[in-house]
Parts: C-alpha cells; sequence; structure tokens
C-alpha cells in the first residue's frame, strides 16, 4: 500500500489543529485526496482502505478520542451547560455515541441538579411559572427536573 507522505502528513495535521471525530476526520481525507479530487490526482488519491489504514495505523497513537470527548464535555460544563446541550453539540461533532453516554453519566452524577436550582434562583423573581418553566426548558432541563423543583 503506497500511500503519499504528504496525504498522511496532511491527516495529522488537520487532526492536531481542530480535533474532529475520527468520522469527519475521514469525511475530509475523502472530500481531499479522493482519486477524482484535485489534490487526490497530484498525490494518487487514496481509497477507503487507504483511509482506514491512515486512522488504524498511521494516527493511532495520535487520535485521543475519549480526551477530546472528556475536555467538550468539561469546558460546556463549566460555561452552565446542560447535559442535553452538552450530549446535543457532541451528536453535531459526531462523536463516539458510547463514548459521549459514559463520560456526560460520570460528569454529571449530582452536577445537573444543582444547576437547575441555581439557574432557578437566577431567575424566580422576575417571571411567572410558566415563564419560568420555558426559560429552563429551553436551557436543556427537563421538564420533570423542573416540576421536582415546586415551582
Amino acid at each position: 500500500m503506497e500511500i503519499s507522505q504528504k496525504i498522511i502528513d496532511y491527516s495529522i495535521w488537520y487532526y492536531l489543529k481542530y480535533y474532529p471525530s475520527p468520522t469527519k476526520l475521514k469525511r475530509k481525507l475523502v472530500e481531499k485526496f479522493w482519486p477524482n479530487s484535485e489534490k487526490g490526482k497530484i498525490y494518487w488519491g487514496i481509497n477507503e482502505e487507504e483511509i482506514n489504514y491512515i486512522l488504524n495505523e498511521k494516527l493511532k497513537n495520535i487520535i485521543q478520542e475519549e480526551e477530546v470527548i472528556q475536555s467538550k464535555i468539561r469546558v460546556y460544563k463549566s460555561k452552565g451547560k446542560s447535559k442535553l446541550y452538552i450530549k446535543q453539540k457532541l451528536f453535531e461533532r459526531q462523536e463516539n455515541k458510547e463514548f459521549i453516554d459514559i463520560y456526560l453519566e460520570e460528569a454529571f452524577v449530582d452536577w445537573e441538579l444543582e444547576n437547575l436550582i441555581f439557574e432557578y434562583e437566577k431567575i424566580k423573581d422576575k417571571d411567572d411559572k410558566q415563564k419560568i418553566i420555558q426559560k429552563l426548558m429551553r436551557k436543556g432541563f427537563k421538564y420533570d427536573d423542573i416540576k421536582n423543583l415546586d415551582i
């Protein structure tokens, strides 16, 4: 299997710059270096098997999918985002669904209820009951959790 070193170097550079999910990195390589693309014609192009080889062999020590997911969760959590919001953002990034579920559960053991109470305390005196519920739901909190606050 002959893969241009330029393609491998690009794969490494792109991963380290943007930390995409493996699915997004694969899509980018197809877009950039597929045999009928402009760069693909210059660098011999690549096929599905070669892309998998790059991801599984050449980048296996570089790709830190679990650490990226944990880091994204920590950042969103520090900004006060809800579990549902974070899950949606990670799905948009096309991250591994199993890792998302595992690390979200670890990160949100008791935190979500505390954050809900904090958000409720900020807005409880400003609006009526219905508006408070709507605001909290827009922030990504579950209706059942909000109802348990006895608003």
